[in-house]
């Protein structure tokens, strides 16, 4: 009698266990998951001049590409104007700022006033001008975008650490 009493116990255990876990689990589950998300990243830099001619082509590939828009900096040459922003930039690229997350590179430092007509085109899409960064998120990836140009920003000197290269 003790043994089918030990038996008794130790299989209730197990049955109460497996209730608590499958009840655990359907407290505990999000719509969604589980089931693959796919997320379309399409990009590239050196994009935008009024005498280029890549531009057009490769806006039109952004075009036809569903996703989010990452740029690699040097948007609009050769200074990164507000003009050339709005005048070779805009008309190609520019289609597709809403869907757009940028990334300042050197051009766009060559104007009199720094990176000012990139975060002005931009807008909040490209973080906060004294930050030199911002994230955000795309289904299950968390992406930070980071301004190569430190000292624009107030980090490193731009001197490669000692016994670098």
């Amino acid at each position: 009698m003790r043994r089918s009493k030990s038996v008794l116990v130790v299989v209730g255990s197990m049955a109460s266990a497996m209730v608590l876990a499958c009840m655990a689990v359907l407290l505990t589950a999000v719509a969604g998951v589980g089931k693959p998300q796919t997320v379309t990243l399409v990009g590239a830099g050196d994009i935008a001049g009024c005498d280029f001619k890549h531009d057009r082509k490769t806006a039109r590939l952004v075009g036809k590409t569903p996703g989010t828009v990452f740029t690699l900096g040097d948007h609009a040459y050769p200074e990164g104007t507000r003009s050339q922003f709005h005048d070779c930039y805009d008309p190609t690229w520019g289609n597709y700022k809403k869907r757009t997350r940028p990334t300042p590179c050197n051009h766009e430092y060559d104007t009199s006033s720094g990176a000012k007509p990139y975060f002005d085109y931009f807008g909040w899409r490209a973080g906060k001008p004294s930050r030199g960064y911002y994230s955000y998120d795309r289904g299950t990836w968390h992406i930070v975008v980071l301004n190569s140009n430190c000292k624009e920003v107030g980090g490193a000197s731009g001197a490669p650490p000692k016994g670098a290269g």
